[in-house]
């Protein structure tokens, strides 16, 4: 067991969802969320950050001297099962552990529910002068700021976004379902500058000094005033270092970029995200053309696996300007309807990979089993007829061969007190 999933098992569990309600603070968050705005004009050098429960689960591990119970590898290849983890090996510590110190604003997320019970746990010395949400129902503001706020901020400014899902931002920014679907969120005056890290922000541990130098140079050669960075534990580290030495704002924008791309999985893994922002839809053939070309060389089984991450989106749970985490499904008419139209395509584009490798019929298991678990498909149901029918088998012959074992050896399979 991991020292994060330690934390959990002491935390209560969740009368609701993780991330709770989205109209529970609402006018508390805009007001926040004008206040950020104000700030990000004003100050300069400026960096925002936001306290993810990996990056919690991170600090209190080195309070506790546990950091080496913290998982940071990039993790498996799985389109219907979630990971995550910060991305940082007990090295970088000290770094995000300052970061947090003497940002200037923090929102410490107590609405996402481990947060909540956990954040209390840790003792952190804010630098005197700095802000933080000022209670519960005011974080997760960086969701209401994007909603209400990124537009206009972002307007007559030269912004720059870095992530791992950012070529595919870039691509799809350039399509007309994206104009359409995005045009309340995107800001059309800005100057946009896009930056991809290096090995699509895979093996960012070993990785994050470089990738810092490669955004220095991508701030600067485009006089970039505002950065918006999406890299894990590694984007409060860097921009908070990188806001202070080139003097710009550095804005933590996390899974927002997932948002922004309707990306069911993180760019630098091929396993769901644990929890998917909502904004818009992007058609699952745009978006998997985009991906094609971002990301060209994925394996057969990488690829199949981030398929299957977009058609498990179209089943979550969406609420605009809020997050669902990846077990949050709602199988209303319109996500179903979404998912059979995006299951067509699929199947059209990527029945080639269904038995090309031991790897992608793994993957292609995984699929079914959730399609026939709930009923989705019919060859789904056929699989989990066949996956259980085998299953039934294996027990039956497993007893048959016990009680057989049992009676070579003459031992009696029920015990006669009266014997």
């Amino acid at each position: 067991m991991t020292f994060y999933e330690e934390l959990l098992q002491s935390c209560p569990l969740p009368s609701g969802s993780p991330f709770g309600n989205k109209q529970d603070g609402y006018e508390a968050r805009v007001a926040q969320a004008q206040l950020l705005s104000k700030l990000m004009r004003e100050r300069r050098p400026f960096c925002f950050l936001r306290m993810g429960d990996m990056e919690l689960a991170y600090l209190l591990a080195e309070q506790e001297q546990r950091l080496d119970r913290i998982e940071f590898r990039d993790g498996p290849t799985s389109g219907t099962q979630s990971y995550t983890n910060p991305g940082l090996s007990a090295k970088h510590v000290q770094r995000l552990r300052r970061a947090y110190e003497e940002a200037d604003y923090v929102d410490f997320h107590e609405s996402n529910w481990p947060n909540e019970h956990l954040l209390s746990k840790l003792s952190l010395e804010r630098a005197p002068g700095s802000h933080r949400n000022p209670t519960k129902e005011a974080s997760l503001v960086f969701l209401t700021w994007t909603e209400k706020e990124f537009k206009e901020y972002c307007n007559d400014r030269r912004i720059g976004f870095a992530g791992a899902e950012t070529r595919l931002l870039e691509l799809l920014s350039q399509t007309p379902e994206f104009k359409q679907a995005a045009a309340g969120y995107w800001p059309e005056r800005a100057q946009i500058f896009y930056h991809q890290l290096r090995n699509n922000g895979r093996d960012l541990d070993s990785n994050l000094d470089l990738v810092k130098q490669d955004l220095r140079q991508f701030v600067k050669a485009h006089e970039i005033d505002t950065l918006f960075l999406s890299l894990g534990g590694g984007a409060k580290i860097l921009g908070y270092e990188l806001s202070r030495e080139l003097g710009i704002c550095c804005f933590d924008f996390g899974a927002v970029l997932r948002a922004l791309t309707y990306s069911g999985c993180d760019g630098n893994r091929t396993a769901r995200s644990p929890h998917s922002p909502f904004l818009f839809r992007i058609p699952f053939g745009i978006y998997m053309d985009a991906l094609e070309k971002a990301m060209p060389n994925l394996a057969p089984a990488e690829l199949l696996a981030k398929a299957h991450g977009q058609l498990l989106l179209e089943l979550l749970k969406k609420e605009i300007g809020w997050t669902s985490v990846s077990w949050e499904f709602h199988f209303s008419k319109e996500n179903i309807s979404a998912f059979r139209t995006a299951f067509q395509e699929y199947r059209r584009r990527y029945r080639r990979l269904f038995w090309l490798s031991a790897a992608t019929k793994m993957e292609r298991a995984g699929f079914l089993h959730f399609c026939g678990t709930h009923r989705l498909t019919l060859e789904g149901r056929l699989f989990l007829i066949g996956f259980r029918t085998k299953a039934l088998i294996r027990r039956c012959v497993r007893r048959f061969l016990f009680r057989r074992s049992a009676l070579g050896n003459g031992t009696g399979l029920a015990s006669d007190g009266a014997a």
